[in-house]
């Protein structure tokens, strides 16, 4: 005898375990109608009556009784199995994939309060600027900075992101910056952005600038270089807040032209946590959530742009 359809032999279960079409449509999200065209496909392939029909009640006839552990059975193994591709292989250690630039400046100066949390848990830290499409790594969880917007995968937002100029006091003291155009006799530093909008084109075209008119550039595969160069007095940098409020905090770098415009501008990527959404049941994975969550929340509150 040929194989009934899979999904006949489950409607039968789900009515069996039920003793109802209408519980067992409702728990399979379909029509009453569905479920009885499923059993009715099943019983015309096996030439068998599987259920009688009493006014609103229904039960196994003898035949059904006797399929009915079988199945049992075989779905049981089937969701075990499945069950089994979510388990972690790994459950004290955390994998994390995040860009080199948000980890050396934002992740990895807070990760001491993590471990003292969670003493348990080793921490491996994947930097790299790759989208990782969790497919053939062991990879647990991401932080990304883009549209939130990636396949198979649960995008949840960490923070926003805004960038803005900024420079050493060093070279401020010796430099004339009362208005925009005086940037175009000093050296603008930025990063070689594939978004094309942490660039001082992006701001100044967002402040009303000809970009082309400001070409003594010096530009930084990676914006943690960016915010070295800046430190090391070699211009103005257009930095991300995320990675230079520590910095500005503790005086090594100052904002220029707050005033009378404000120069921080809200970019379209933001910061997310991305895994497939089973990732996010694992205990590890939830708790790293909850406590980035937390933080960034504390370095809203504490780093608030004005």
């Amino acid at each position: 005898m040929n194989m009934p359809p899979l999904k006949s032999l489950h409607y039968f279960t789900v009515v069996a375990e039920q003793q109802s079409i209408k519980h067992a449509a409702e728990l399979l999200f379909v029509t009453q109608a569905a479920v009885s065209q499923q059993i009715k496909t099943l019983e015309t392939h096996l030439g068998l009556k599987l259920f009688t029909r009493e006014h609103r009640a229904i039960h196994l006839t003898p035949e059904g009784q006797k399929l009915l552990p079988f199945l049992t059975d075989a779905f049981g193994t089937i969701q075990r199995g499945l069950n089994n591709l979510k388990q972690d292989s790994s459950p004290n250690i955390l994998t994390v994939s995040v860009l080199p630039s948000f980890a050396s400046r934002w992740l990895i100066p807070r990760l001491s309060q993590f471990y003292g949390q969670h003493p348990e848990l080793t921490i491996n830290l994947s930097m790299t600027d790759k989208l990782e499409d969790f497919s053939d790594s062991n990879v647990d969880v991401a932080i990304r900075f883009s549209n939130g917007q990636h396949n198979n995968v649960v995008s949840k937002l960490l923070m926003k992101e805004y960038i803005y100029p900024v420079c050493h006091p060093d070279y401020l003291a010796d430099q004339k910056l009362e208005t925009l155009t005086d940037l175009k006799n000093e050296r603008l530093i930025d990063d070689i952005d594939t978004f094309g909008f942490i660039s001082w084109d992006y701001w100044l075209s967002n402040h009303g600038e000809d970009n082309t008119a400001y070409q003594n550039r010096q530009r930084y595969d990676g914006s943690h270089y960016v915010i070295e160069a800046a430190l090391s007095k070699q211009g103005i940098a257009i930095v991300r807040h995320s990675l230079a409020a520590e910095p500005i905090k503790q005086g090594n770098l100052i904002r220029i032209f707050n005033e009378p415009k404000n120069s921080a501008i809200e970019v379209e990527q933001q910061h997310f946590i991305c895994a497939p959404e089973h990732h996010f049941e694992r205990d590890k994975v939830s708790a790293f959530y909850e406590w980035l969550q937390n933080e960034a929340n504390a370095f809203h509150q504490e780093h608030a742009v004005e």
